[in-house]
């Protein structure tokens, strides 16, 4: 049977994200359209899509006559980011207080107690990512969810780069048991808090590796 053009594309697309955001891409260096045909095993409109859609997140450049480039890193660009999705955070976990479902709440039970078995820094920032994505999920707003997305992988790459070491998780697992009691008890000013709290946790951590 014939793979869809559309879950080939997002397929690539999804994987691609992943390498940048996480840098096994580095900034700057270059995509070889031919590659990542041979790698797919597609034919290079799926491609060509993929990056697209990647361009236009701001994590990749398509020069014309030179080819396609992972995105810098931009700092001064964080530093906007980080601003935003502050606010926005805090409103997820306000929406999230009231709309979340069991099933959900489950779900975070479980990353919760994946975090505390977990001792790898790149897999416990792997956890914390999609404790997030559950919030926005759960927040029920899916223009808040992409916009929070689309900030969270541009916040990613500086983690990313930055020293792996370790005040940042420091107590993760308490706040986010905290974030799990606020959105049991259906308290939006509590997982606003507890969301903002532990967010402003990375920001000082980042701000303080990339000074």
């Amino acid at each position: 049977m014939r793979r869809s053009p559309i879950k080939e594309t997002r397929n690539i697309y999804d994987s691609l994200k992943e390498r940048i955001i996480l840098l096994d891409y580095k900034p700057g260096q270059f995509i070889r359209e031919k590659d990542l045909i041979e790698e797919f095993q597609v034919s290079r409109t799926p491609v060509r899509e993929a990056l697209i859609r990647l361009q236009s997140d701001e994590l990749v450049r398509i020069v014309p006559n030179s080819g396609t480039f992972v995105t810098e890193v931009s700092f001064v660009q964080l530093r906007d980011t980080l601003e935003v999705r502050a606010h926005l955070i805090a409103l997820a976990g306000e929406l999230a207080a009231v709309r979340i479902s069991q099933g959900e709440l489950l779900q975070l039970e479980e990353l919760i107690q994946d975090l505390k078995n977990e001792t790898d820094t790149e897999a416990i920032m792997r956890l914390d990512l999609e404790i997030y994505s559950l919030v926005n999920q759960a927040s029920g707003n899916t223009v808040l969810g992409k916009i929070l997305g689309n900030l969270k992988d541009q916040t990613v790459r500086i983690w990313s780069l930055a020293p792996k070491g370790q005040e940042y998780f420091s107590n993760i697992v308490d706040d986010f048991e905290e974030l799990h009691d606020a959105l049991q008890k259906r308290d939006p000013q509590k997982a606003a808090q507890t969301l903002q709290k532990h967010f402003r946790k990375f920001v000082d951590f980042v701000q303080g590796t990339t000074r």
